[in-house]
């Protein structure tokens, strides 16, 4: 059996994002994978291109698609099952693995930057922002729960809220006074982080912004727990 990896991010139209490839593509590279990076957004190296180029391979008669991803959302639950089956051979196995935000690497990574925020910013509560999606309620059913365990980890109170979704920074931010140290919890650095940044900055000031997971290990270490959980 020879088995294909496909890591599936996010993307970006009208160009391909650098952010995350040089770390994605070390880790297909250390575990000597036959790997493909692909995007979601975008019309270069999309989601069909990798699944198309893997499964004409010699001898791949496995497909595992690993979402790169934190929350099991549209992307997660209708993009990629719907754009997939359209190309997939049927002779082949497919293994899609979780999203990553829920992994022990991703709550350790929290625990250890906002634990040593929070020494450096005392008597600061966290604001953690996710993605959100006003379509499924789970996702941020999911960083509540996040949010309570690491908040009693470093012992600081987290509150949560969503970029979309319900509830958004602004509605949060009503009730919610800072400053803060604030958490975005995204895989990448770009025009969704810093419009995280400003709609915060336009009701609060003095917060500590840290950096989001772009090209931080953790997200590799998130990866490898969930091909382990996979059995791939």
């Amino acid at each position: 059996m020879t088995t294909g990896y496909l890591y599936v991010l996010h993307g970006r139209r009208g160009k391909i994002p650098e952010s995350n490839l040089e770390l994605l593509a070390g880790f297909i590279a250390d575990e000597g994978q036959l790997g493909r990076i692909s995007f979601l957004e975008g019309d270069e190296q999309t989601l069909e291109d990798g699944i198309n180029d893997l499964q004409s391979q010699p001898g791949v008669d496995h497909l595992v698609i690993v979402p790169v991803l934190l929350y099991s959302a549209t992307h997660m639950r209708w993009d990629i099952p719907a754009r997939s089956a359209k190309v997939l051979d049927p002779s082949i196995k497919v293994t899609v693995t979780e999203p990553l935000a829920e992994t022990d690497a991703v709550e350790r990574y929290l625990e250890r930057t906002l634990g040593a925020a929070v020494e450096a910013f005392p008597n600061r509560r966290v604001l953690l922002i996710a993605h959100g999606t006003p379509h499924f309620p789970e996702p941020f059913e999911q960083l509540q729960a996040l949010a309570a365990r690491v908040g009693q980890a470093v012992g600081v109170e987290i509150v949560p809220t969503n970029h979309v979704g319900h509830p958004k920074i602004e509605e949060t931010l009503v009730d919610e006074h800072g400053p803060f140290i604030v958490e975005r919890l995204f895989l990448t650095d770009g025009r969704l982080a810093a419009k995280m940044k400003a709609r915060v900055q336009a009701i609060e000031s003095g917060d500590i912004f840290l950096p989001t997971l772009e090209d931080d290990p953790v997200i590799i270490n998130a990866i490898k727990e969930r091909l382990a959980q996979a059995g791939v």
